[in-house]
């Protein structure tokens, strides 16, 4: 089983504070640069967590149960991680959030610009193994992220 740990980070980039997400002890998003390498290294891994000024219901978010309205919502892929720019949209993680049991499984790893009719090339992801998570610990993980999410907002 992997083990996923949020935090409550400062991004320099974006001038805001931004939900760190770690796997098995190491930055998501230097387990993406590693994995994308491979297709162009100046771009690999651009990544950095999501603004939480727009994360609404961070638990609905990573359970995958997004409204279709959602700016996280990419036919029912959950963006996980957004551009280091700060905006959405602009280069987007994005993986599709199943809950079985007891696992909560993020499969199908997707940089959607880099689709199959991408100018910049397609970034296959199909050897990006399926991350799986014990459900119990997911849960945990993310009422105590949510704990912090609202002190950060009782203290502005």
């Amino acid at each position: 089983m992997d083990v996923i740990h949020f935090t409550i980070e400062y991004s320099e980039e974006q001038d805001a504070q931004i939900l760190g997400v770690y796997i098995n002890g190491e930055n998501l998003n230097e387990l993406m640069r590693r994995y994308e390498i491979q297709f162009d290294p100046s771009i690999a891994g651009g990544y950095e967590g999501l603004n939480i000024e727009y994360l609404k219901d961070i638990e609905e978010h990573f359970f995958g149960k997004l409204n279709e309205n959602d700016i996280y919502n990419y036919d029912g892929k959950t963006l996980v991680l957004g551009c280091n720019c700060g905006e959405p949209g602009c280069w987007p993680l994005i993986v599709r959030i199943t809950e079985e049991d007891e696992v909560i499984i993020w499969s199908e790893f997707e940089q959607p610009f880099r689709d199959e009719e991408s100018a910049g090339g397609y970034w296959d992801y199909t050897n990006f193994k399926s991350l799986e998570f014990n459900k119990q610990l997911y849960k945990e993980q993310l009422k105590a992220i949510c704990k912090k999410f609202r002190e950060v907002g009782d203290s502005t």
